[in-house]
């Protein structure tokens, strides 16, 4: 079967004429009805949204009809789910020891498991750094010309042809969240999990490499990069055209079909059949890349170190908390149980817009190092955790976290694009309506380690131990005891001394200083149930909010949370333990 190849031109005139769109697809109509699940029981789909390509054996709609699941080539190691705080690099899992997933969403579906095709005695050889390969550009999808699109569906195409049992195959690519995101590895008593963690970053920047050269390697074109999906510019917010023609390879069902071109997408609160406000995306990108996140732990999320004794505390940095926390849930279908593909964990490696949408979160790592001057971390219990991976020719190769820092030695640049939420980020905050200063004496203290169920907007007042913190101090709002259910989306925004704050108030308000969200995956073990909650601690930096205030010289500030999944919260509650202030230096 030749694969389908789609030129630029063919993409602008289906956009226009939707004449590629399945009639229930089209943005223009209302979205057909959907049944949505209940955790603990599943109920299917009604208005499936499948779209079969004529005389296309090798479709990914029939993989999906099949339900293969698709999984990963990455054998990497990353935090723990509730591990050790730790003196020395993670060890590799025995790869040999792989097992069924044990984190699962209620109703998902893993056959065969996740574990990679891996050999008992198999050779692994430490990487080295091309220096034959060509400098390669990654280019916002949006912008891709006919010769790219052709390029990356063939590629594609030839990927999902190999035998599912070789690791360079879509099955084996898409296992990798599977695997280490739900449970496939243990080391020592803990399950291995890549995310909240400062691993997050390192770990999906080696994944894009190689899932990038055995593309490449495919198609006989070293040439080849892999495009980004360029969410953080207007043009760019919508899903690119080369992702939703439906005989393409780049094609998956499920998806929100509310969320088809022109949509854009929302990262304020994100939800079905919506499109998000260019300035309000712009206001929550500047934030969780600026103004909330000037220190490697704020950006990357808290270190997590082996078995030294201590109890972990897990934290998402800005990176992953948002935007790509909120990506993952506008892209999933909500016909499914738990949002498949994109929209969870386990499944988001499934869908081809996944690659492209890590593609630009590494993106934002590379622009937070190289465009605002921030510095990584630096600690050897990070730079020498090692990964391990499948390459383009079958070789099982170890990697370390710390050598992906430098991409020019993995031999791919970015596409230099403008950043209009650097540019209007602050000065949309600082525009909006400023409410006068609350009596802080109307509102109880925040520090007292009780548990408190966010299931409405709670305000408190909170003490600033310091406030002339020395140059080079970076003043941290620091939420611990973050307790969510692992089976669902959860979220809240934090807004300063704005206690009128509620759901509606927009992200480019002054007060506005970040949100927390994360993806719910659920848990589930053969047999029986581990607990369904996940504690962790949440840390936002404020000193820009508190100057843009004009209040960096106050004794107290009031704190706002609001929760978005509002729906939800009387059956999976957030709760809240206390809330501090801290100061750390860049």
């Amino acid at each position: 079967m030749e694969s389908a190849m789609i030129s630029s031109s063919k993409v602008s005139h289906a956009r226009s004429t939707n004449q590629w769109l399945p009639s229930d697809l089209k943005p223009q109509v209302l979205c057909p009805g959907k049944v949505r699940k209940t955790h603990g029981a599943c109920t299917k789909n009604l208005a499936s949204m499948r779209v079969r390509c004529e005389n296309r054996e090798d479709s990914p709609l029939e993989m999906d009809r099949r339900r293969l699941l698709l999984t990963s080539s990455t054998l990497g190691v990353s935090a723990f789910t509730g591990g050790k705080a730790m003196a020395k690099p993670f060890p590799v899992p025995d790869l040999s020891k792989c097992m069924y997933p044990t984190d699962l969403p209620t109703c998902a579906t893993v056959e065969g498991g996740c574990c990679p095709p891996f050999k008992e005695g198999e050779t692994v050889v430490d990487f080295k750094f091309p220096t034959s390969l060509p400098m390669r550009t990654r280019k916002a999808a949006h912008l891709a010309d006919a010769e790219l699109i052709s390029k990356y569906d063939k590629a594609l195409t030839l990927m999902k042809k190999l035998p599912l049992d070789d690791p360079r195959s879509f099955l084996q690519q898409g296992r990798v969240h599977c695997a280490y995101c739900n449970g496939g590895y243990k080391v020592g008593s803990d399950t291995v999990q890549i995310h909240k963690s400062w691993f997050f970053a390192p770990f999906h920047r080696w994944y894009m490499y190689f899932y990038e050269r055995i593309l490449a390697t495919l198609i006989e074109d070293d040439t080849f990069a892999l495009p980004f999906w360029n969410w953080d510019t207007e043009e760019g917010m919508p899903i690119p055209d080369m992702f939703t023609v439906n005989c393409s390879s780049l094609y998956n069902n499920n998806r929100d079909p509310c969320h088809q071109p022109p949509v854009r997408i929302n990262l304020a609160a994100p939800k079905s059949c919506d499109s998000g406000d260019v300035s309000a995306n712009y206001a929550t990108i500047y934030s969780h890349m600026v103004s909330a996140a000037g220190t490697a732990e704020l950006f990357h999320g808290a270190a997590v170190r082996y078995d030294d004794g201590e109890t972990t505390t897990l934290s998402a940095g800005a990176l992953e908390s948002s935007p790509h926390n909120l990506v993952h849930l506008w892209g999933g279908s909500p016909g499914n149980p738990n949002r498949e593909d994109i929209g969870s964990l386990y499944s988001a490696g499934k869908d081809p817009l996944f690659y492209t949408h890590h593609s630009n979160v590494d993106r934002m790592w590379y622009i937070w190092n190289n465009k605002l001057g921030n510095k990584n971390y630096e600690d050897k219990d990070l730079m020498e955790t090692p990964f391990l991976f499948y390459d383009e020719k079958k070789q099982l190769v170890k990697v370390k976290a710390g050598d992906c820092y430098d991409i020019s030695k993995l031999r791919y640049q970015y596409q230099d694009r403008e950043l209009p939420w650097l540019n209007k980020g602050r000065s949309l905050k600082k525009a909006g309506q400023l409410i006068a200063k609350p009596k802080t004496s109307t509102f109880e203290k925040a520090v007292d380690g009780k548990a408190k169920n966010l299931l409405s907007p709670l305000t408190f007042k909170v003490e600033r131990p310091n406030k002339s913190p020395g140059k080079g101090q970076v003043e941290i709002l620091k939420i611990e005891g973050v307790e969510t259910d692992r089976r669902v989306f959860s979220s809240f925004e934090i807004f300063i001394n704005y206690p009128e704050a509620n759901s509606s108030t927009p992200f480019n308000s002054p007060h506005y200083a970040g949100s927390f969200s994360t993806l719910g995956h659920g848990i589930m073990t053969e047999g029986s149930m581990k607990s369904t909650t996940t504690k962790e601690t949440f840390k936002v930096g404020i000193s820009e909010t508190l100057e843009d205030l004009g209040i960096q010289n106050d004794d107290e500030i009031v704190v706002t949370l609001i929760p978005k999944s509002a729906k939800d919260l009387a059956t999976y509650p957030i709760t809240i333990a206390s809330i501090t202030i801290d100061y750390v230096s860049k």
